[in-house]
């Protein structure tokens, strides 16, 4: 653990007390502070700041931006210096472990120079000071001074031991005094088809996202591209274009507080411009040629060319790819592989290359289809399947006006024509054709993901007060009804087994549970709220999303294997005990505090215990709610906890580790350095292994079939009320019809969605083995005028592969930016490394002032 200097603590505490007295000051019991990027992200995400900077001063503890870069800045942790309050600057020396991104000109003395906007002054550098002040802030509400302090030192306990990880948002917002809020989940209602309704849907997503919420939006209540526009004569752009529109804010809100902005955009199976929905985010301009050489739809055909633009060669690219034709046949061996070989003389024989128009369509958000069980159905089938919208266009005076008033209420095309309205069929398009569609967008651009509707309004405990799911929140786990919010926590796996013996603790994970519901449950009335409609339907719900951290880790000391048949076993039992003690819980408050609201104004216990999910549940449970009520409407979900597990340094989610080392982009940089912690833990207990020989346990997410993947997510499903984040990782060269198989498996199991996950289909991952993934191979230079520079000496700071590739160095008068394709191998994507433009893939230096 960091150990911080007397001087630097007494000086902390001083300025809380003096100006941050809501906070809590440093005592001798607090040791938590974390290590490496775990201490990163508790520090940056979830500590208090000095925001103004009014207590900044010589040797306080800051952070800092030490890499500038547009994308993935790098932030690290260090100490000031001195400070010019003239100039606005400060001279900081920063910590050892996060030197590696400097420049070499700083790298050798640490000590950089940053203006004072881009510091800041974190005031609880302990994890404790942030576990009281979180219990604090969610015991207030109890009904007496002394169950307050009963509660508030039970709350500190589990969060102090790390038991009980709440989400981002309540480590970050709970008593801090602030306005941001502690949910992380919100799902607007149907937009309203009107100029009027788009705007104040914008306006609304927008004050959600700045106060750190994920939203979500189903966009299949607006008009489709060409229908007639309301009352301007003109014709609608279409619900596309609007929903980027929308999507579009994500970047204008992301500075704000200390997590950017999320959006889910959802369109319904059935909706006219559900193709164009499909296909716009691919980046690939391949696949979109291989969709208008090899797909028989016209109108597929269409989007997709209009989705590509020609880009000429110019007269120094032309004799680049010339050059490589002619030496790759006049050369023997080539120094060209045979596939660049190709790609030159296909480039030199059309003259240009396509590449992808507007490539930043809708890339404010995640985006997925939702897919109705007519459709599934059709495609089973192999039969055609229609893609219809209200006929607004033939609509009499009266109709207009429920089309107003109604329709966006009501939102399903199949419901609004069982109420006697008249549906018109844009398209019948074969539903094979289009489920190829969205399988190979999902295995080149993974997105879209899929969201089976459906079935997560079948199974969802809203029934019971007469609500239906409207779309998720960005991650997938919470499907929600219009403005319903949920926040979210997480058991710490890891922590409720016995590492010697290798068997769950239940009884303390019974306890943990307990403790966990009552405080999630107290999150609902303690978050400040700034949309009337949420307040009344948080209130009215108490929806809470109890989830997990540290399945991987709980495996591995079981001595289990992650998706083997004693695994999934096991699994199964674990969270049938969680699911169970969690609905016993709310059984308990509602003896305390009462039922949710909505049980007796909008429904009944009769209705809610004959939910899809209730009926599963173990008989006793439904007798209880039938006999005392509920406190929540709903309990479980399975989060991705990205962050909050990096901190706590154990398995996200319920996610397999996706490497044991590893490298993670994001807030803090690109290319952070991740150890999983449990091998050196692991070898403590088990010398016997090294970690060249670790046990089957230690498999990654890669290693996994995505068939194993699927199953723990189905097995986990059958648990859980709301839903599942879960990526299903896939390996390159993993096909269509393979991810296509994954889908399926995903429905006939039970699942609420998916996202499948092919390695290498985007350009930029969020977690990679390889800090710069180059595929080693040597050309000749100086076939392009360029000089060939001697293996680049190894400098420590520098995150490089084990092998060092040499780098052919870039005459100045070529120039190639930062975010190009290689002109060279065609692959890679260009980035500036050692402070030239250089091609990620085949390493060659193309643009360079050295």
């Amino acid at each position: 653990m960091v150990k911080y200097e007397d001087k630097q603590i007494k000086n902390l505490n001083e300025d809380i007390l003096h100006h941050f007295q809501h906070l809590h000051t440093i005592d001798d019991s607090m040791v938590t502070t974390h290590t490496g990027v775990s201490r990163l992200v508790m520090l940056d995400r979830y500590s208090q700041k000095d925001i103004n900077l009014i207590s900044l001063k010589e040797e306080d503890i800051v952070l800092v931006v030490v890499k500038e870069d547009p994308k993935f800045p790098a932030r690290g942790v260090g100490k000031v210096m001195s400070i010019n309050h003239e100039d606005g600057v400060a001279e900081i020396l920063i910590e050892e472990e996060f030197r590696g991104s400097l420049a070499e000109d700083e790298f050798e003395t640490g000590i950089v120079k940053r203006k004072l906007d881009s510091i800041d002054k974190p005031l609880e550098i302990f994890y404790e000071q942030i576990a009281k002040r979180v219990a604090k802030d969610l015991a207030k509400n109890e009904k007496s001074e002394e169950k307050r302090k009963e509660w508030s030192e039970k709350f500190y306990n589990e969060l102090r031991n790390l038991n009980f990880v709440p989400a981002g948002r309540v480590l970050y917002g709970a008593g801090s005094g602030t306005q941001v809020t502690y949910f992380n989940c919100f799902v607007m209602p149907f937009i309203e088809d009107s100029r009027g309704g788009i705007s104040d849907h914008r306006k609304k997503v927008m004050e959600i996202m700045s106060r750190g919420g994920g939203v979500g939006t189903n966009g299949s209540t607006l008009r489709p591209k060409s229908t007639l526009a309301k009352g301007v004569g003109g014709k609608s752009s279409g619900a596309v274009s609007w929903l980027n529109d929308i999507a579009n804010l994500t970047h204008l809100v992301e500075q704000g507080g200390s997590r950017r902005g999320a959006q889910m955009i959802m369109l319904s199976d059935w909706h006219p411009d559900i193709l164009e929905f499909i296909i716009s985010k691919m980046q690939n301009p391949r696949i979109l040629q291989f969709l208008i050489e090899n797909l028989q739809d016209e109108d597929i055909i269409r989007l997709a060319k209009e989705k590509l633009k020609f880009v000429p060669l110019n007269d120094e690219e032309y004799n680049m790819y010339s050059t490589i034709v002619r030496v790759s046949e006049d050369t023997t061996p080539s120094p060209f592989s045979s596939d660049i070989t190709e790609k030159a003389r296909k480039l030199v024989r059309d003259g240009g290359k396509y590449e992808v128009n507007n490539p930043e369509f809708l890339s404010g958000a995640n985006i997925s289809v939702t897919i109705t069980k007519e459709f599934m159905e059709k495609v089973e089938a192999d039969d055609y399947f229609e893609l219809r919208f209200p006929d607004i266009n033939h609509y009499t005076d009266e109709e207009k006006i429920a089309y107003d008033e109604k329709w966006q209420e009501i939102g399903d095309v199949r419901e609004w024509e069982a109420l006697g309205y008249k549906i018109t069929t844009y398209k019948r398009i074969k539903a094979r054709e289009m489920w190829n569609l969205i399988n190979i967008c999902a295995t080149y651009s993974a997105e879209p993901g899929i969201f089976f509707i459906d079935n997560a309004n079948e199974m969802t405990n809203a029934k019971g007060y007469g609500q239906k799911v409207v779309a998720t929140n960005p991650c997938g786990e919470q499907p929600l009804s219009p403005y319903s919010v949920c926040n979210l926590a997480a058991i710490n796996l890891a922590n409720m087994v016995d590492k010697v013996s290798g068997r769950i603790d239940w009884e303390k994970l019974r306890e943990t549970v307990q403790t966990g519901i009552r405080m999630q449950d107290n999150v609902i009335d303690s978050t400040p709220y700034f949309l009337d409609e949420n307040k009344e339907q948080a209130i009215g719900e108490r929806r809470i999303g109890l989830g997990i951290m540290g399945l991987h880790d709980l495996l591995i000391w079981c001595k289990e294997r992650y998706g083997s048949k004693s695994g999934n076993k096991l699994v199964d039992q674990l969270f049938e005990f969680i699911a169970s003690s969690a609905y016993e819980t709310s059984i308990d408050l509602a003896k305390e505090k009462g039922s949710f609201p909505f049980l007796e104004t909008k429904g009944s216990r009769d209705l809610f215990v004959q939910s899809g999910y209730l009926k599963k549940m173990p008989r006793y449970i439904r007798d209880g709610i039938l006999t005392y009520g509920i406190r929540n409407s709903h309990l479980l979900t399975i989060a991705p906890t990205g962050s909050t597990g990096t901190m706590v340094g154990v398995s996200t989610g319920l996610e397999p580790y996706f490497a044991f080392t590893y490298f993670r982009s994001g807030r803090l940089g690109k290319y952070i350095e991740v150890n999983a912690k449990i091998v050196d833990e692991y070898l403590k207990n088990y010398p016997q292994y090294t970690k060249d020989t670790l046990p089957s346990e230690f498999v990654s997410a890669m290693q996994l079939t995505p068939e194993e993947h699927a199953d723990v997510q189905c097995i986990i499903q059958r648990w859980v009320d709301s839903s599942i984040s879960k990526t299903v990782n896939a390996p390159r060269g993993f096909s269509v019809a393979d991810v296509e198989k994954v889908y399926e498996r995903l429905y006939i199991g039970g699942a609420k969605g998916g996202t499948v996950y092919v390695d290498g289909s985007r350009d930029a991952q969020v977690l990679t083995l390889k800090a710069e993934e180059n595929k080693i191979k040597q050309i000749d230079a100086s076939l392009f005028g360029l000089e060939v520079e001697d293996t680049l000496e190894v400098k420590h700071h520098h995150k490089t592969n084990d092998i060092n590739p040499p780098r052919t160095k870039a005459n100045k008068n070529i120039g190639v930016e930062i975010g190009d394709i290689c002109p060279i191998c065609l692959e890679g994507t260009v980035e500036e490394i050692g402070g030239c433009n250089t091609c990620t893939n085949c390493n060659v230096q193309l643009k360079c002032g050295l």
